[in-house]
This record gives structure tokens, sequence and C-alpha cells, in this order.
């Protein structure tokens, strides 16, 4: 079987392209209703370019590694930054035990 064209430029170029174009799509999901499901699947979406840039560096496809290594980076940053803010956090002093000495029915000489 012939994979001499797979380590040629405009194939390398071509992949980089689509890899960037993904990310462009998953990333510009976010902003639009109707492509919604795409942008809760960003988080597998990273992984699966994290994963790609490991078998990437097995076959010593460096570029495509740190393409692929960039797209996870890039998606992972963008979701983290336009996550809504957490919720306000609890008042001071929620946890402290309040003090029961009106409801205790302990007798009074221990």
């Amino acid at each position: 079987m012939d994979t001499s064209f797979l380590f040629r430029r405009r194939t390398r170029q071509a992949t980089t392209i689509v890899l960037l174009l993904i990310t462009v799509l998953t990333m510009a999901a976010a902003e639009r209703p109707a492509l919604h499901w795409g942008a809760t699947q960003a988080a597998w979406v990273a992984c699966i370019y994290l994963l790609m840039a490991m078998a990437l560096l097995v076959f010593s496809r460096t570029r495509l590694m740190f393409v692929c290594l960039g797209c996870s980076a890039a998606i992972s940053l963008f979701f983290y930054e336009i996550k809504p803010p957490a919720a306000a956090p609890p008042a001071p002093g929620w946890y402290e035990q309040q003090d029961s000495l009106r409801h205790e029915s302990t007798p009074t000489h221990r």
C-alpha cells in the first residue's frame, strides 16, 4: 500500500486547515443556540485533539502534533473563559454552630 501521499506538503497543509476549521466551528457553536450540541461536546473535542497529538508524536509528525496541541489549548481556554460566573459564595458564618443552651435537656449539674 502506497502511503507516500500522507507525507506530502499539500496534504499536511490541508490537514492543518481542517483541524483549525473544526476548532473554530467548535468555538463558534458556543454563541449560536442552534449549534449548542457542538458546544457541549467541546471537552471531548479537546481530548480528541490531545490524543491525536500523542499519536502524531509517535509517528514523528511534529508539525501536526503542535497544531493539535494548539487546537486543544485554544478550545480549553476559550470554554474556560466563557464559563458563566459561579454563584455567589455563602455568607460568612453560615456554617457556625448555633448556641443550643435554651433547647438543651441535659441536667445542669453535669
